[in-house]
């Protein structure tokens, strides 16, 4: 897992594999800490894991939904990659 930093402040943790083949970055789990925003956690992260992926040369970014941080991160990574 590695931690994800706002500031200066531990807000989420992230498990992330490069999937190659897909050409696509790969979010299995994730988890937003206690008493963080998961909006803005998830909105902030999801910039982060594109700039990532790009970095990388990957062409997409896939958050699996376990959990409903996830499920937010999801919906910023999708929202996100519209404005690209």
């Amino acid at each position: 897992m590695l931690p994800f930093l706002l500031g200066e402040r531990l807000v989420a943790r992230v498990d992330l594999k490069s999937d190659r083949a897909a050409s696509r970055l790969l979010a299995p789990a994730s988890y937003v800490e206690a008493g963080a925003d998961p909006g803005a956690v998830a909105d902030a992260l999801a910039v982060e894991l594109w700039t990532m992926a790009e970095w990388l040369g990957l062409d997409s970014v896939f958050v699996e939904r376990r959990n409903g941080f996830a499920r937010k991160l999801a919906s910023a990574v999708r929202a996100r990659e519209s404005r690209r």
